[in-house]
C-alpha cells in the first residue's frame, strides 16, 4: 500500500488524515508521521500502519478521555463520540472507552440510576426512558434501573401545581394538563389517577 496524501485535519491542526491508494484511511498525529518518516510516496503494509496509528494514539486518546471525565460524568457512546470528533480511529476509540469502563471511570448503569434518582420527581418513566436512550444507554440497562424507580407522587405534584388556580372542570384546562404532564413522560395511567386525586381533593372543598 502507498500514502498518496497528507492532508491536515480541519478540527485538529495536531493531527493528519492519511491517504492510502487514494482513499482516505485513518487519522494520524502530525508528531507519529514525522517520528516515522511517513511522506506521500512511502510503501507500508496495512498491519505496520495500524500498529504505528495504535501504539501512537492510545496514551493520548486515554489523557484526553482521563480530562474529560474528570470535568464531566459521560456515557459510554458521548465519550466514544467524542473521541470520535477528536480525530481518532476505531481501533483507538474502542480500546480508550473499554480501558475507561474497566477502571470505572465511566459505567452506564450508574450513570442511568443517578439520572433517574435526580429526575424521577419532575419527569416520568417514558421521558426518563427517551432521554437515557438519547445519551445512548442500553436499553436492557434502562429498564433494569427504571425498575427499581420506587413509585412516587411526582405526576400529582406536578399536576397540582400546574393547576393552581385553574379550574379542573374545564375541558380546555384540562386538555392544557394532560399535554404538560405527557410532554414530562407521565404514562395515561399516571396522568388519569393524578387528576382524579385532585378533583377529589378539590370536590373535598367544594
Amino acid at each position: 500500500m502507498k500514502i498518496t496524501a497528507i492532508t491536515l485535519q480541519s478540527k485538529n491542526i495536531d493531527r493528519v488524515n492519511l491517504f492510502l491508494d487514494g482513499k482516505f484511511y485513518a487519522g494520524v498525529s502530525r508528531i507519529a508521521v514525522y517520528n516515522n518518516k511517513l511522506e506521500v510516496g512511502t510503501e507500508i503494509s496495512q498491519t505496520q500502519l495500524d500498529k504505528l496509528i495504535f501504539d501512537s494514539d492510545k496514551d493520548k486518546a486515554f489523557d484526553y478521555a482521563l480530562t474529560y471525565v474528570s470535568k464531566y460524568t459521560p456515557t459510554a457512546k458521548i465519550l466514544t463520540d467524542k473521541l470520535y470528533e477528536k480525530g481518532y480511529g476505531k481501533a483507538i476509540v474502542e480500546y480508550t472507552v473499554d480501558k475507561c469502563k474497566k477502571y470505572g471511570y465511566i459505567d452506564d448503569r450508574e450513570y442511568a440510576a443517578s439520572y433517574i434518582a435526580l429526575n424521577s420527581a419532575v419527569k416520568g418513566k417514558m421521558r426518563i426512558r427517551q432521554d437515557l436512550r438519547g445519551k445512548g444507554i442500553p436499553a436492557e440497562v434502562i429498564d433494569a434501573e427504571l425498575m427499581k424507580m420506587p413509585k412516587n407522587n411526582s405526576c400529582t405534584d406536578l399536576a397540582r401545581k400546574h393547576s393552581s388556580g385553574n379550574d379542573l372542570s374545564d375541558p380546555k384546562y384540562k386538555a392544557k394538563l394532560v399535554r404538560f404532564l405527557q410532554y414530562r413522560g407521565y404514562e395515561w395511567e399516571d396522568i388519569s389517577q393524578a387528576i382524579a386525586t385532585l378533583k377529589l381533593v378539590d370536590d373535598d372543598f367544594d
